[in-house]
């Protein structure tokens, strides 16, 4: 029998000893750690002895997140079964079935807590908890960190209110960009990155075998003839996209090449090219027909009525293509065609045969069937129902679509209990049942079709060969998109480790290899310490770590100085044919001519802006209200991040409030064509500039010229009438952090201008009070910064870089002058210029009937008879 671990808060043989997860919890323990092991090699425990380390410590707490209601309840069975808990401490899990007013108290009683993120963020956001006191912040499936995710918020809101906390985020794919893993690096402010690959040779001893194969199916020529008339479609449009230089790509049509199109598209129709719109329409049925031809081959008959029955379900802008495209002869013939079609694709075939045979072999085998499509899994279920000694049982998410109903959280539990317990033998589930979900006795999983995300990839292999080995069949209907998208997910998968190394190269640090420093507290049954058992074993699996057995771990420190080895000089020369001559045959000229003499680049401190008046210093306490709208975004978590206060309250107007000056209306460039289009956007400046002496409008997004519901001319002319008429300053950002920066500067700019005027009428109160103890000059000062707030000159008292006047008052001004000229023209003689001339001189009726008309007459064009008229008509005398 195997050796378990021992601790005080772990139950006695519950953990089995093994080196590497030793390893990696000696690395969590040291800092923040990104950990990358492969599917069913035990994250968990590793997440488990961790939290029982940090408990340890007094009144800690521990919060660990999980991305759906299914794995978050799944955690809490293993806490429970794992952890050994003094009675008044508890174990709970929260999601957002429960209500907000109950979570409170749970929140203040409970010892750990397994949530959704969602949940921790929204609480910590309203005040129903906080996350100074927590000892250990677990993420579960940690790629999900990024963008707008209420993972990475949650890392945000950490990160502010417990700097030093620690945080263990684990997953077995984090994805093959490298932009990607290191954002999540980034929001979860990780300092270690441990990882092991599969062929790891502490993996070794614990891997189960997992046989992977690709099943080549043929695609009925039924659906073939289906989708003949739509490839012919779409290959007329991709023509005509050629042909007009949109559509560049050779060979098959892609939905990657189409979409490189609509951006060339959307460039096309920002220069005001009026072809480019035809060609969004059409660019945009092209996508359509892709997605349909790739669903009629690919997936079938089920997955094609779903599709089409969710054609026009889109946005507003959407609605009226979508139903151009459904109302077509075409269309409409292959729905009517579809709803009297039984599932006739092979890969339903293929796998009715399948799982009979695994089956016939093991009768106690446990399958997992995943599917795309919800429609694909009802007509599976449906099939295998029929298979002798098949229980299937249909695994979804909670929205019910189109007579397709949804399963409740309770639902979902107790599917997979069904599924654990042997009551059913076959599972078959969307992308529901992708991440995490622990199935130690599923023997085959089926994949209906590959995706081509190395992410989902890697999680639908890992449901097998957990605990014992496994079979993975990958099914791929020949000559369809299917074989490009495994090709492109097998290439991802071995990009992914890769793009790891090039991530912690980057973020500085060399692999570290630690000996148990943060094991003491952990022993093992057969009375081994635990450091002493992980050395043993690494020495006993690995006697020569090299790099491929230790990549373990990479903390962020001061990045090594990378020292460039020399390059041969003779490399280049060799490589040359005979007889060529390369620049080093030339002889080196002490000082080079140039032919073009380019002027010196000015130097910053020459250009007149007094950037000291722009920058200001971080104020402690500077205090941003934001709209409960907004609240649950990631602007406040962002805000927040850059040491703002952030208060959420109901703001009648606009979305940020700096002080009582400054009011800023957020808009994405998809809001802002939303309120062009429905009139709402004037409306909304009349009021934003209404509501304070300066307003601001904030348009976030890099896209806001590539709407093909809109113009970018008509986009133009709505900026120019914001900004020139209402006097509205327009500022753009292409992201939330981006928007969240400028605001923290904006309001701490604000803060500082009001601490210097409020610093110089206190001095002008004091110097009245004690006259002797101020000499004239600094009196002098006090008592200009004093009248300025006294005579409500506040604005004169505050250099801004917008001088852009109040949009009202500009507006009344101009109505009041329009209409002065409009009653100066009444008078017979006087046209438009000349009654702009006289009102050049006299602005308003009331001070030209104070002027003689042989003053009147000095104006240009103006006769002495006309003169004596106009005196004459402003004094009511004959």
């Amino acid at each position: 029998m195997s050796a378990t671990i021992r601790h005080d808060l772990l139950v006695e043989g519950a953990i089995e000893a093994r080196a590497y997860q030793l390893s990696a919890l000696d690395h969590c323990l040291s800092a923040s750690t990104l950990l990358v092991l492969p599917t069913g090699m035990g994250k968990t425990p590793i997440e488990v002895m961790a939290l029982a380390e940090r408990l340890k410590q007094p009144g800690g707490r521990g919060i660990m997140l999980a991305p759906t209601n299914a794995l978050v309840n799944q955690h809490l069975s293993d806490m429970r079964a794992l952890l050994n808990l003094p009675e008044q401490q508890e174990i709970v899990a929260l999601t957002g079935s429960i209500p907000p007013k109950k979570r409170r108290d749970i929140w203040e009683a409970a010892t750990i807590v397994i949530a959704t993120p969602q949940v921790v963020r929204n609480d910590v956001q309203n005040g129903l908890t906080h996350l100074s006191d927590v000892a250990l912040l677990i993420i579960d499936e940690a790629h999900r960190a990024n963008g707008n995710h209420a993972m990475a918020q949650v890392g945000d809101l950490f990160a502010e209110q417990h700097p030093d906390g620690l945080v263990l985020a684990a997953t077995a794919s984090p994805g093959h960009i490298e932009a990607e893993i290191n954002e999540v690096c980034e929001r979860l402010r990780i300092e270690n990155i441990h990882v092991r690959p599969p062929g790891d040779a502490l993996l070794a001893p614990y891997a189960t075998g997992l046989e992977v194969n690709d099943v080549v199916v043929e695609v009925p020529d039924e659906l073939r003839l289906l989708a003949n008339p739509l490839q012919l479609w779409l290959s007329r449009i991709v023509e005509r996209l050629r042909r007009l230089g949109f559509y560049t790509r050779q060979g098959h049509v892609t939905a990657g090449g189409l979409q490189e199109a609509q951006r060339r598209i959307s460039a096309s129709i920002s220069k005001g090219e009026s072809f480019g719109y035809r060609a969004a329409k059409e660019n945009g049925i092209a996508m359509r027909l892709n997605h349909l031809i790739s669903s009629i081959l690919c997936q079938g008959v089920a997955a094609t009525r779903e599709t089409l029955s969710r054609i026009g379900q889109g946005g507003q802008d959407e609605k009226k293509s979508a139903r151009e495209f459904a109302a077509d002869p075409r269309i409409v013939q292959l729905k009517d065609t579809l709803a009297e079609m039984n599932e006739i694709h092979s890969k339903v075939t293929m796998v009715r045969r399948m799982v009979r045979r695994q089956l016939k072999e093991s009768p106690d085998s446990r399958i997992i069937v995943f599917a795309n499509f919800r429609d694909t899994v009802d007509e599976i279920s449906r099939v295998l129902s029929d298979v002798e000694n098949a229980v299937p049982q249909r695994f979804v998410g909670q929205a019910s679509r189109d007579g397709s109903s949804g399963m409740s959280q309770k639902m979902q539990l107790e599917s997979l209990d069904t599924f654990r317990s042997g009551e059913a033998n076959v599972l078959v589930a969307t992308s529901v049942g992708e991440e995490g979900l622990d199935v130690p006795n599923a023997d085959l999983v089926i994949f209906y079709e590959p995706v081509g995300s190395e992410i989902r990839t890697i999680q639908r292999r890992g449901r097998t060969g957990r605990q014992r080995a496994g079979t993975v069949h990958v099914l791929i209907a020949k000559d369809t998109r299917d074989e490009g998208a495994r090709a492109s997910a097998k290439h991802r998968e071995q990009r992914m480790f890769r793009s790891i190394q090039q991530v912690r190269r980057k973020r500085g640090g060399t692999a570290m290899r630690y000996e148990g420093e943060n094991l003491d507290s952990f022993g093992l049954s057969d009375g081994q310490d635990a450091a002493s058992f992980l050395k043993a074993e690494s020495e006993r699996l690995a006697p020569e770590l090299n790099d491929s057995v230790a990549p373990a771990i990479v903390r962020d420190a001061e990045p090594t100085p990378q020292v460039q080895a020399p390059a041969p000089e003779t490399l280049a020369r060799k490589m040359r044919p005979t007889g060529q001559i390369g620049l080093d045959s030339y002889p080196a000229q002490t000082q080079s001519s140039r032919l073009i003499v380019e002027p010196p680049l000015m130097s910053i401190e020459n250009l007149s802006i007094n950037f000291d008046e722009i920058q200001y210093p971080e104020s402690d306490g500077v205090i941003v209200s934001i709209d409960h709208r907004e609240g649950k975004s990631a602007l406040a978590a962002r805000l927040r991040q850059e040491g703002l206060t952030v208060e959420v309250i109901n703001l009648p107007v606009g979305d940020i409030r700096i002080s009582d000056r400054i009011l800023i209306e957020r808009k994405t460039s998809r809001d802002f064509v939303d309120s062009l289009l429905d009139g709402r956007l004037l409306d909304q400046a009349t009021r934003l500039v209404g509501a304070a002496p300066r307003a601001m409008l904030i348009l976030e997004g890099s896209d806001l010229f590539q709407h093909r519901a809109v113009s970018g001319q008509a986009i133009m002319g709505a900026l120019a009438t914001l900004t020139l008429d209402y006097g509205l300053p327009v500022v753009t950002s292409s992201d939330t952090a981006e928007t969240a920066r400028f605001v923290a500067v904006s309001a701490r700019r604000e803060a500082s201008m009001l601490e210097h005027l409020s610093a110089q009428a206190q001095a002008r109160m004091r110097a009245s009070e004690h006259p002797d103890l101020f000499n004239d000059t600094e009196e002098k000062k006090a008592t200009e910064a004093a009248n300025a707030i006294s005579e409500n000159q506040f604005e004169k008292s505050i250099p801004v870089l917008d001088a852009t006047q109040d949009a009202q008052v500009e507006s009344k001004r101009k109505q009041s002058h329009g209409i002065t000229r409009s009653m100066l023209e009444q008078v017979p003689g006087v046209g438009p210029a000349l009654a702009s001339r006289i009102l050049e001189r006299w602005p308003t009726i009331a001070e030209l009937s104070k002027a003689r008309d042989d003053e009147i007459v000095e104006i240009k064009g103006l006769s002495v008879q006309l003169a004596q008229q106009i005196v004459r008509i402003l004094h009511g005398t004959d």
